[in-house]
């Protein structure tokens, strides 16, 4: 196979006995460039000889021939090609380089110096096929209520769902930021779809949990869940398991009107046992209260006790183990331990009793 700089030659040949050119090679480079020979310096004796001349040579000049003219094309298609396939051969050269030294100079292998503000620690994270077979379960991923310290105990590695931060609890400062009790504004009741078949998965505490809504009431969780009653924060990767377990959980801003917060509060303890109530700071200003049930959620400007009976009735005790009755392991932040209310005669299935 002929090489591109023999055939870059051999053209140029060909393409000198057209016209006349010459070939020019830029210094350190093996790829040149056709450029035509410098005219001759003309001489006039006058402005009158110099338009004669002009009008003289116009006459002599005659357009290539066909023969000529299809040779040049084929010459300068063919130059275009070579050039082409250097361009692309010096940068596939260039782009290997480049990925050598990529690879070569890694910023944390070869770097020897001081870190700021200290050096890069490995990945020590457990991972979910490192735990024993004991805290392994075919339906959740994670067995349901077993504590253990390399998943979750519920007592440590708490700050990965929640930093402690007061901000999640504490109206600062209520006589300017108290929220003000809008009557004139009708609940939203909100329900989702899930398939009976849905199954959410028990996540260890080395895994991060977010979720794509404000207000969540399904979706993975951790393993411990909650003891039932009121607390002073509990984040929604706990109380989700509760949800679960057919547990209404009821939230509220930490400028909500007091009132309003005991109003709610005493409606739900004395219809069911198997509740959650904690502070929440992701609801609306406008409707600062909600209870929460599997896939549905009541989101309230003010406390309308039939209303909120009404919730309880119909959307307690769901879930996919909405009737499963023991308490969690999780207590961090718990107030006031939860109880069967009067009259339930220490049964869940008794819902606002009488």
């Amino acid at each position: 196979m002929q090489c591109p700089a023999t055939a870059v030659m051999a053209m140029v040949a060909v393409l000198a006995a057209v016209v006349d050119s010459r070939l020019v090679f830029p210094p350190g480079s093996d790829m040149g460039y056709i450029i035509p020979d410098d005219p001759e310096s003309e001489k006039y004796d006058d402005d009158t000889s110099w338009q004669n001349y002009v009008d003289l040579e116009d006459d002599k000049t005659q357009l290539p021939q066909r023969g000529a003219r299809e040779a040049l094309k084929q010459v300068d298609e063919a130059l275009w090609d070579i050039l082409q396939s250097s361009v692309r051969q010096e940068d596939n050269r260039l782009g290997m380089e480049r990925r050598e030294d990529t690879v070569k100079s890694d910023p944390v292998e070869n770097w020897h110096g001081r870190w700021f503000p200290h050096p890069p620690q490995p990945d020590t994270r457990m991972k979910d096929e490192e735990l024993p077979d004991s805290l392994k379960d075919d339906k959740h991923g994670i067995a349901m209520g077993v504590p253990h310290k390399m998943c979750d105990n519920g007592k440590v590695n708490l700050t990965v769902d929640w930093d402690y931060s007061p901000i999640n609890y504490t109206c600062f400062d209520p006589k300017h930021h108290r929220l003000p009790v809008q009557t004139n504004l009708s609940s939203v009741e909100q329900c989702i779809y899930i398939p009976k078949g849905y199954t959410p998965q028990h996540l260890c505490m080395y895994h991060t949990i977010t979720y794509n809504t404000t207000l969540p009431t399904f979706g993975p969780h951790r393993p411990i869940w909650p003891v039932y009653g009121e607390y002073k924060f509990v984040p929604v990767q706990r109380w989700l398991h509760s949800i679960e377990h057919g547990a209404i959980v009821m939230l509220y801003d930490p400028c909500t009107e007091p009132m309003l917060v005991s109003q709610l509060r005493n409606l739900l303890t004395a219809c069911l046992r198997k509740h959650i109530i904690t502070p929440y700071t992701l609801l609306t200003q406008e409707r600062p209260l909600a209870l929460l049930a599997w896939g549905c959620s009541l989101e309230m400007s003010n406390v309308n006790a039939t209303e909120v009976k009404e919730f309880i009735k119909k959307r307690a005790l769901h879930g996919p183990e909405g009737h499963y009755p023991r308490n969690g392991g999780f207590k961090e932040g718990l107030i006031r331990r939860a109880e069967y209310p009067p009259g339930a005669e220490g049964k869940d299935s008794n819902l606002c009793p009488e």
